[in-house]
């Protein structure tokens, strides 16, 4: 299964309670996995996308060419003022955004404003300090784990890998009205599909940091690490489970 078909993307839809032909804005969209998913379920929706990549942009372009409730995708930074007007969208979504931003609060304040009144968002995170594997040893396994938390990638300018545990008070404190916070819960005993692409990153993320010095595991410990998965998985002794946090709330 490709991120692009995981059932989070439709439970975003879903918690989003979008009017028939409603607008909604994606912010940090990526390649475009929760607009395609609004795109399936409401086919004249207008679909509004806001990441600071354009590569992935381009490549959500492609997945979305074929909507007909019209798209508008934009190069843009969250840290700011959205670029879009007061009132203008019945919905507004993100996923796996707000740990890159040093003030959260802002852009719920953005999300309020651009929010028609009674407009809903949908506010969703991993919280990486949550994630449970087995296959390796105790001891170097919760620091793999709590190294990849902690970890800023190069390409973030903030990083807070415990954001999900924090939105239901982050959005207490903004302009939204929280609704419910509830765990979405992805687990597997195998090695593949979501898990393995978990894996992969948390094994990428702590080699290249190692690899410019900045790491707190080596790149041999990650690399024992991720054997150990691997023979895990082959003597059925794997599993891996993470919780997102979502978050509903009203403008």
């Amino acid at each position: 299964m490709s991120d692009i078909d995981e059932a989070i993307h439709d439970f975003l839809v879903d918690a989003a309670a979008l009017r028939s032909g409603g607008r909604v804005i994606d912010l940090g969209c990526g390649k475009g996995p929760t607009l395609a998913a609004f795109a399936r379920r409401h086919p004249q929706a207008r679909l509004i996308g806001l990441d600071r990549s354009a590569a992935s942009l381009m490549a959500g372009k492609g997945l979305l060419s074929g909507h007909q409730g019209g798209v508008a995708l934009a190069v843009a930074d969250l840290a700011g003022r959205l670029p879009l007007p007061d009132r203008c969208v019945d919905a507004a979504v993100t996923y796996n955004v707000m740990e890159c931003l040093a003030d959260p609060v802002a852009l719920l304040g953005e999300i309020a404003r651009v929010l028609r009144p009674g407009g809903r968002a949908v506010l969703a995170h991993v919280d990486f300090d949550s994630l449970v594997i087995a296959g390796a040893g105790r001891d170097l396994d919760r620091r793999v784990c709590h190294a990849f938390t902690d970890d800023r990638q190069p390409w973030m300018d903030h990083a807070d890998g415990r954001i999900g545990r924090k939105l239901p008070g982050l959005v207490s404190a903004s302009p939204l009205i929280l609704e419910r916070a509830v765990p979405w819960v992805v687990s597997s005993t195998e090695l593949t599909g979501h898990a393995a692409r978990r894996v992969e990153s948390i094994r990428q993320a702590l080699n290249s940091a190692a690899d410019k010095g900045r790491g707190r595991v080596s790149r041999p410990e990650t690399e024992a690490w991720y054997q150990a998965l691997q023979l895990a998985a082959e003597q059925e002794r794997f599993f891996l489970a993470e919780t997102a946090v979502v978050v509903t709330a009203r403008a």
